[in-house]
């Protein structure tokens, strides 16, 4: 982009009256949702599918509120290292896959990109974000869609051993095609997936019961406490018993 160019682009969004009017655009896309938070991680602004997602009617409802009093904590201790990323080096995210839980073990995916925003005087003020679920971008849904029902007995069978194969054979799959449609559907194999909703599993009984962590990864599809550590620590950055000391 030449110097030209900048000049003229930058004269115009200078003399807008109100640059969150852009914002408006994308009331009209459809699935697609649009968010802006401030340096603090409060949320300033957002579209109305984002708005109707976070079921509230207006922007006023949710203005100055964080992740953490959005979402679970285990999701919002995500989101806003997430966004930290992003504040601190000053570079875009794009394409990050999110695994949103929605019950019983099933989760929808998202795709999420994050733009850092600049003040007048160049440094970071806070970040947009966009997200949009790839859960309806095959035409086949429902029993007859393998990648549906692969989700399903993952959801329903997560809790005990379960590998690829087995999941590949119940679907009528090879694992090697189960992998190829999983990388395509959620840009993730499917070995991600089962371990994603095992530590999401986890992540809740931790929060939401006294359980000891033995039992925890037993309950969870986990090996043993070791195995459940080393793999909640490479997702969540920390060990399972810090997690529940860090919600209590």
């Amino acid at each position: 982009m030449t110097t030209e160019t900048n000049l003229l682009r930058d004269r115009f969004f200078a003399s807008l009256a109100d640059a969150a009017s852009l914002l408006r655009l994308f009331d009209f896309v459809p699935d697609v949702f649009v968010y802006v938070k401030n340096k603090d991680g409060q949320f300033v602004a957002g579209n109305q599918p984002w708005l109707e997602m976070r079921g509230v009617a207006s922007i006023d409802e949710i203005a100055g509120k964080t992740d953490l009093e959005l979402h679970p904590l285990y999701w919002a201790r995500q989101y806003q290292q997430e966004d930290q990323r992003v504040i601190q080096s000053g570079q875009e995210l794009p394409d990050q896959v999110w695994l949103v839980p929605s019950g019983q073990g099933k989760l929808s995916t998202f795709i999420s990109t994050k733009i850092p925003l600049r003040g007048v005087s160049g440094e970071v003020i806070g970040i947009a974000g966009v997200m949009y679920s790839t859960d309806k971008d095959d035409a086949s849904t429902g029993a007859s869609n393998p990648i549906e029902r692969a989700t399903a007995i993952i959801a329903d069978r997560f809790d005990g051993p379960l590998t690829v194969a087995e999941i590949a054979a119940s679907v009528g799959l090879s694992a090697s095609q189960l992998n190829r449609r999983f990388r395509t559907r959620f840009q993730i194999p499917p070995s991600e997936y089962l371990q994603r909703v095992r530590i999401h599993q986890a992540s809740r009984l931790l929060t939401e019961t006294d359980a000891p962590i033995s039992s925890v990864a037993l309950e969870t599809g986990f090996f043993d406490q070791a195995h459940l550590t080393r793999t909640f620590r490479r997702w969540m950055g920390m060990t399972p018993t810090d997690f529940r000391k860090s919600v209590r």
